[in-house]
């Protein structure tokens, strides 16, 4: 029984190193300078759009709750006169 435990601990360190070995090698695979920097950008300039229309959307809906709340406090304000 541990014979098999040993065998099947070796397989998956095996192929576990296949995969991490995999994966460094895209990550470090050599790309131009010019190639690297064009990707950067591009990748930043995508982050930067993402973020200017997650910040605009959040704006947006916090002046629908303030507007939402002024409304609510106006009615209150009615009911109590």
């Amino acid at each position: 029984m541990n014979y098999v435990k040993g065998k099947t601990d070796w397989v998956i360190s095996f192929f576990s190193g296949l995969v991490i070995g995999a994966v460094l090698g895209i990550l470090f695979a050599p790309k131009s300078g010019k190639q690297l920097r064009n990707d950067i950008k591009d990748k930043s300039e995508k982050l930067i759009e993402t973020g200017r229309e997650t910040v605009s959307e959040a704006v947006e809906k916090t002046k629908e709750f303030v507007e939402a709340g002024k409304k609510k406090i106006e009615g209150l304000t009615n009911l109590v006169k």
